[in-house]
């Protein structure tokens, strides 16, 4: 099937104006460009130096005044590159870039997409209710002080925090390596996959923001992660749906349902029984949507399931 170019186009450029409409509001207007991640490049030297020195002052309890100023850069991602090369030219770690990028994978590093690396490890932090910097320090052991030095003392709910050397949760990283989700049904064929697609029904090409698992009609869908019901019904083309909203901000959706076993509220495990499969919604076929998103972002569900 031929796909016409300028509808790639478009859609990456949608794709990378979502993955940064998280965390860019937390970013400084002057942001320097890298050309290249070579170790010999100045910028690169600079930046792998900054990053050494902010660890060294943070866990030896030094004066904050020290600290460098926080930088970020852009960078173009290069053919052949991926997420774990440019974690090791820039001394970084898989929080900092993952956090700052908002980045729900490490496949999500692709030629062409760029992204951010700041000079520090550390994480963004959305603060919705301006905490208390204490209360802060104290979620991610990382003095109180050190979070003043880099960020504005007087804080708006939903402002942005960069928190230097905190890290991820375990259960944060295990999302983000492709552990945090299991298969929805016992059986099921892969019949539609993620991204662009020819739609069944109007014969164009559009982004297709899940998969579709072939399945008899009234399989058992199980939960893919423990998380709380967060809506059952009918909704458009989804049919009966299910959506459940688990830790960190993920979301997973459950489609074209025949029977739905739980309500908006219910606390699930891994593993439950939540409906069975049906054809109800814009189908050509029985068969299960599986769709998962990080906040509103779609995510390809083949690259975090195990």
């Amino acid at each position: 099937m031929k796909i016409n170019t300028k509808y790639i186009i478009i859609i990456i450029f949608i794709i990378s104006i979502i993955s940064f409409d998280f965390n860019t509001n937390a970013i400084p207007n002057d942001i320097k460009l890298l050309k290249t991640l070579d170790f010999q490049d100045s910028r690169v030297k600079a930046l792998r130096n900054d990053i050494r020195k902010s660890i060294i002052i943070i866990k030896s309890n030094k004066n904050p005044n020290l600290l460098p100023k926080l930088k970020f850069y852009k960078y173009k991602v290069k053919r052949n590159e991926n997420f774990w090369e440019i974690l090791t030219r820039t001394s970084q770690n898989i929080d900092t870039l993952a956090s700052i990028n908002s980045l729900a994978s490490p496949k999500e590093i692709y030629p062409g997409k760029m992204i951010y690396i700041p000079n520090y490890r550390g994480i963004i932090y959305k603060d919705e209710n301006t905490t208390q910097i204490n209360t802060i320090s104290k979620k991610f052991a990382v003095d109180a002080k050190y979070i003043y030095k880099l960020n504005k003392k007087n804080k708006k709910p939903g402002s942005y925090l960069f928190i230097p050397c905190a890290k991820f949760s375990n259960t944060e990283r295990s999302l983000f390596l492709g552990v945090g989700f299991q298969f929805p049904l016992k059986k099921g064929r892969r019949t539609s996959k993620f991204g662009l697609r020819r739609d069944p029904f109007y014969k164009r090409i559009k982004f297709h923001n899940g998969i579709d698992l072939a399945t008899p009609i009234g399989s058992k869908v199980f939960a893919a992660r423990s998380g709380k019901v967060f809506f059952t019904g009918y909704k458009g083309g989804y049919g009966l749906l299910v959506i459940l909203k688990h830790s960190h901000d993920y979301y997973s959706y459950y489609g074209h349902l025949s029977k739905i076993f739980t309500k908006k509220g219910d606390e699930l495990k891994r593993g439950d029984i939540i409906a069975l499969s049906g054809n109800t919604g814009r189908t050509t076929g029985p068969h299960l949507h599986f769709e998962v998103r990080k906040r509103k972002k779609p995510i390809n569900p083949g690259i975090l399931i195990r």
